[in-house]
Formats: C-alpha cells, sequence, structure tokens
C-alpha cells in the first residue's frame, strides 16, 4: 500500500453496510458540507472556485452560506467464485450549477468487476487522465489552477502487479468546437471516444504517475453540411514524495493540444473553426501545480499550494483566457471522529487576451462531517 490515498472524490470504503444476500451487501455513505464564504471582488461564483468563474460575474464583495457539496453515496458489493466481485457505486450532490442553489447532479455511476489483480469499469467516474493517488487536501473541491479534474463516461480495464498499475480507457469524447463568424453555426454532436492510457509507480515513499490522452475531434457546418476534423493530445506526469512522517510534496505538469476541457475552469478555451478556410485551431497549453502537506498533530493539518495555467492567444482570436492562478492555504482540524472543521484561504486570477485581468481573494470556514 503506497503512501497517498484520495481526498474525497469517491468513496472507497463505505461506511453503513447492509447484507442482502450471503454474498451481496448494500452501502450507504455520504457527508454533509456547509460552508461560510467571504469573496472580496465577486459576487454568485458558487463553492467551486473556478479560473473562469470571475468571468462576467459582479465584482462586488460577496458573503454566502453554501452546502450544495452535501453527498449521498449508494452502492453494492458481490462476492463471486475464486478471486472474482462485482462492485457498483452512485453518487449525487447538489452543485449542478456550482451557484449557491441546490441543484442535485449525479457525479458516479458505474460498475467495476475485479477478475484476479484486474478490473473492468463501465460507467461514469473520474477521468483516467487524473491523478487520483492525491490531490491537494482543501476544504471543498480542489479547483487550483492546472488540475487536471473531470468526470465522464467511459470503460476502462485497469490491472495491477505489485507496486506498478496500468489502466487503458475509452471515454466519452466531447466535441467543444466553437466559432467566431456569427453567420456558421456547428453541430458537435458526432464525435468519437477519447484513447486514454495511464501508468504509474506506487510505493509507501513516493509515487509516480504518467498518462496521456489522443482524440480525433470533429464538427460540421450546418449549412454546408460539410463535416471537418482534427487530433488532439495531452500528456500528463505527476508524482509525490513522503518526506517525513509530517510532511509531503506533490506535483503534477500537464501539456496539452486541443483538450483543455480535461483542466477545470478552462474549457472555454477549446478548438476554434474558421468556416472561410474550413481549419481547425487547436491551441496548445500547458499548466503547472504543486503543493505541500503538513501535519501538526494527530487531529491538525495543513495544505499549501499554487497551481498556473498558460496558453497563447492566436493573433486574430478574439478575447480569451491566457493565463489563471490559483493559490491557497489552509488549516484543518479533525474535531471528532468523521468531523472535520477548517479554514482556508485562496487567492484567484486571470488574464485575458484583450479586457482587464481580474483577481479575488476568497475566505472559507466549513464543517465536514462524514457518514
Amino acid at each position: 500500500m503506497g503512501i497517498t490515498a484520495s481526498v474525497g472524490l469517491s468513496t472507497s470504503a463505505l461506511a453503513n453496510s447492509f447484507e442482502v444476500t450471503d454474498r451481496t451487501s448494500m452501502d450507504l455513505s455520504g457527508k454533509i458540507v456547509g460552508a461560510l464564504i467571504a469573496d472580496s471582488d465577486v459576487s454568485g461564483m458558487g463553492n467551486n472556485n473556478l479560473p473562469n468563474g470571475l468571468l462576467g460575474k459582479s465584482d462586488d464583495a460577496n458573503i454566502a452560506i453554501d452546502t450544495t457539496l452535501t453527498r449521498l453515496n449508494f452502492g453494492t458489493q458481490t462476492e463471486l467464485e475464486g478471486d472474482e466481485s462485482l462492485k457498483s457505486f452512485v453518487s449525487f450532490d447538489f452543485n449542478g450549477t456550482n451557484s449557491g442553489k441546490m441543484d442535485l447532479r449525479m457525479r458516479e455511476a458505474y460498475v467495476n468487476w475485479r477478475i484476479g489483480n484486474g478490473s473492468l469499469l463501465v460507467g461514469q467516474t473520474w477521468s483516467t487522465l487524473m491523478d487520483l493517488n492525491r490531490f491537494p487536501d482543501s476544504l471543498l473541491e480542489p479547483t487550483l489552477s492546472g488540475v487536471v479534474f473531470t468526470r465522464q463516461p467511459m470503460v476502462r480495464w485497469s490491472q495491477s502487479f505489485g507496486t506498478f498499475r496500468y489502466d487503458v480507457a475509452l471515454e466519452s469524447g466531447s466535441n467543444r468546437v466553437t466559432t467566431e463568424d456569427t453567420d456558421t453555426v456547428l453541430d458537435n454532436t458526432s464525435d468519437y471516444p477519447d484513447f486514454i492510457v495511464g501508468v504509474q509507480q506506487n510505493t509507501d515513499h513516493y509515487w509516480l504517475r504518467l498518462s496521456g490522452v489522443v482524440n480525433h475531434i470533429t464538427t460540421k457546418d450546418v449549412r454546408s453540411n460539410d463535416t471537418y476534423s482534427d487530433n488532439g493530445w495531452a500528456v500528463h506526469l505527476s508524482g509525490g514524495i513522503k518526506l517525513n512522517e509530517k510532511d509531503h510534496f506533490q506535483l503534477a505538469y500537464y501539456n496539452s493540444r486541443g483538450n483543455d476541457r480535461y483542466v477545470l475552469g478552462t474549457s472555454q478555451t477549446g478548438p476554434l473553426f474558421t468556416q472561410e478556410t474550413g481549419e481547425f485551431h487547436l491551441r496548445e497549453s500547458q499548466s503547472l501545480w504543486g503543493a505541500i502537506g503538513h501535519s501538526w498533530t494527530d487531529t491538525l493539518k495543513s495544505t499549501f499550494s499554487y497551481g498556473v495555467w498558460q496558453a497563447d492567444e492566436f493573433e486574430w482570436q478574439a478575447d480569451t483566457f491566457t493565463q489563471t492562478e490559483f493559490a491557497l492555504a489552509n488549516l484543518k482540524w479533525t474535531a471528532r471522529e468523521n468531523l472535520v472543521l477548517g479554514v482556508e484561504y485562496n487567492y484567484t486570477t486571470y488574464d485575458r487576451s484583450i479586457s482587464d485581468s481580474r483577481d479575488n481573494h476568497r475566505l472559507i470556514f466549513a464543517i465536514d462531517y462524514q457518514f
């Protein structure tokens, strides 16, 4: 077992188990999250502090009380003959619009068939391109600039050999092609799945993961009925090290051509289409983030983190994102078993090619009770 752990992205050890048959158990778990959020220069952004969350929002200060990350999880576990088992998992929260209003959203729904040291997963869950070993241990969700963070439908095969694991997946493609020609209407419904491969080494002292995606991006001009396409790719390298019993460090780098949709909050920088030439314009971008975690006592810990995402605009392009930055520092106290209180400071900023840059200071106080 390595040093890393998933931080609230899914529930691996469901809390309340009920036996259905001799081989099958049913589980219910979840958490209730309440947060008091104070922003210095934006109103109505919601609890997810996204890089593009400042765009088009009021620049007034705001204090909000948010409970939309409250979550319910349901699952089953069935033991089969030999070294096989079946697991199902469904997870919901209430942050469908990230506006502070309760809006039910399905996070995950999948079946996982374990066969010896391998497993076949079908359904919606966290992308294979991500590194689920550890994320910055934030109070709400890790919305750091540059973090690869998305859920989508997939078919994935995973297999482990000691401390080594590989993943091969087909994941739901997304043709988020846009155009700056107001007379052109695009049909982005026809798509191909994204092909993703990941390998990782996970020991008691460090982990290292490398993953990559290739995809075929298509769009159709509705007026001419002509279909256009181009190929995109991305590479994600991440890892971490246990410095001592109280400190750990992690770092992640992402480089992409036409696949910014995998980076949280930068989906508006996707492929551009020019009708006059029938050409795709896929921007290349890169991001880097790092985090240091420190345990002050057995019940008190902190995380310090910084992330940046950057892309160059095309000379002829209208206003678009060119850079976002995010920094956080927090203190989390495990007051009782399954009950965590914390305070966190965020600083976010973005630059655009034409309009003025914006920034925001955010202070969060949150209570998280897991059951």
